[in-house]
Parts: C-alpha cells; sequence; structure tokens
C-alpha cells in the first residue's frame, strides 16, 4: 500500500462529528453556520453548501425554520447528517429519517446515534480497505466505490419500513 493510500486510511479512520454539547449553544447566522459546517466536515463532504440550499432545506421541511433569521444547535446537527447523507439518499429519504426519530423532538438523540455511526462505521470501513492485498490503488478505489453502491441500495431498500421496529 502506498504512503497516500495509508494517510488516507488513516484519516478516514479517525473522522468524527463534534457531540451534541460541541456545537455552538447559541444563535447563529446564516454565514456562520455555513462556516461551521464546512469547518467540521472533512473537504467535499459538505457538498458546497450555500445559503439558498439551506433556505430550501427549510422550504422543505426538512429543516425547521430558523428563529428571527437564526439558527440553533438543532440546526446545525440536521445540516451535518444532511450533508453527509445527501450523497446517498435523497433529500426526501432523509427528511423521512429524521421524521421516524420524532423530527426535531428527536434530533438530538438521532444525531448522537449518528455521530457514534459515523465514527464507527468510518473506522471500519478503513480497517477493511486496509487489509486489501496489494498496492493497487485501483483496487482500493474499485472496492471502495462497490461498498459504498451496496450499503446505498440496502439503506433504499430499508427506506419503506423505517418507522417499524
Amino acid at each position: 500500500m502506498t504512503d497516500i493510500q495509508k494517510k488516507s486510511l488513516e484519516e478516514l479512520s479517525r473522522r468524527s462529528l463534534p457531540q451534541w454539547e460541541e456545537l455552538p449553544d447559541l444563535e447563529l447566522y446564516m454565514d456562520q453556520v455555513l462556516s461551521l459546517v464546512g469547518r467540521y466536515l472533512p473537504a467535499g463532504e459538505d457538498k458546497g453548501l450555500t445559503a439558498s440550499m439551506v433556505n430550501n432545506y427549510v422550504k422543505q421541511k426538512v429543516l425547521p425554520p430558523p428563529v428571527n433569521k437564526r439558527y440553533g444547535r438543532g440546526h446545525l446537527a440536521a445540516l451535518l447528517m444532511l450533508c453527509t447523507l445527501k450523497s446517498v439518499m435523497p433529500i426526501s429519504a432523509v427528511q423521512q429519517l429524521f421524521e421516524s426519530w420524532g423530527g426535531a423532538d428527536g434530533l438530538e438523540q438521532l444525531y448522537a446515534d449518528f455521530r457514534q455511526l459515523y465514527s464507527q462505521v468510518n473506522s471500519a470501513v478503513a480497517a477493511r480497505l486496509g487489509q486489501l492485498p496489494g498496492e493497487d490503488a485501483r483496487r482500493v478505489l474499485l472496492s471502495s466505490a462497490l461498498a459504498s453502491q451496496a450499503a446505498q441500495s440496502l439503506a433504499m431498500e430499508l427506506l419503506p419500513g423505517i418507522g417499524e421496529n
């Protein structure tokens, strides 16, 4: 395995999100929210979050509306989850996931579970990919893409029964 691959896998294995209590406990303006989301997520994972995207999420009722144009801890947590998930799930599926946890009332618990799973899955994927034989970056790339596709497919198959436990 090349040094670049090793470094990438080490970074992946250490990825984490801030705990709920570490998120700002004060109301933030849009530019502050965008800055924090970009700071908390790995490069590129925020997918170029913009003010108009956030406004659309509010219009689509994926996010609760801001209070006096200010966003709280719950908004920030929801945006971190949304930015992470939107590359593998339609926004409507993310909204359905949020609602299955009780919407805004269940957001703190959802974020705690999401945060824990985020770290665990990143670490597990890095460990699995680190065990691939050889130094061929193409195999690591292909394996990563196939694992992502399989996981996305499973997630979308499970979505219709999300409210059933």
